[in-house]
């Protein structure tokens, strides 16, 4: 459980960043604060390894965006530009693409699958579909690599 409210929380923050905001430590308490009122089991504060997930996350989408976001145009169907993509769902994207791509400790069955949970909790009913046909595609291109 502690890894799917990492997730959420790297989600906000990364949808923060874009905004053009700080993503900072004040902003992940924020969160844990408000992923709390919302019902989540979450303690005050983060825990050590969800601080340090959170923080890898963060730093490789940030070290890696041109990377993993030509990787998720490559991989999407049809003429869908970039640009296209709401924001919420392209903050999904780039960290279940970083997972797939740079976390070994992540299986990727469960990167996909909590992509797709993150898509039904924070964005529109047909993104998880958009959401899970781009990293399928992704994981299979992996595999063949």
């Amino acid at each position: 459980m502690a890894r799917s409210i990492a997730r959420q929380a790297a989600i906000q923050l990364l949808y923060e960043r874009m905004s053009g905001g700080e993503a900072d430590d004040e902003s992940l308490d924020l969160i844990y604060e408000q992923l709390a009122m919302n019902g989540e089991e979450v303690g005050e504060k983060p825990s050590k390894d969800e601080q340090a997930y959170i923080g890898d996350v963060m730093s490789g989408v940030a070290a890696h965006e041109g990377e993993l976001d030509q990787l998720i145009e490559t991989h999407s169907s049809g003429d869908w530009a970039l640009s296209r993509v709401p924001h919420v769902d392209l903050c999904i994207l780039r960290l279940s693409a970083y997972e797939l791509c740079y976390r070994d400790d992540v299986p990727d069955n469960v990167s996909i699958s909590e992509a797709m949970e993150l898509a039904v909790k924070y964005s529109e009913p047909k993104s998880s579909r958009y959401i899970n046909g781009v990293l399928g595609a992704i994981e299979r291109n992996k595999r063949k690599e």
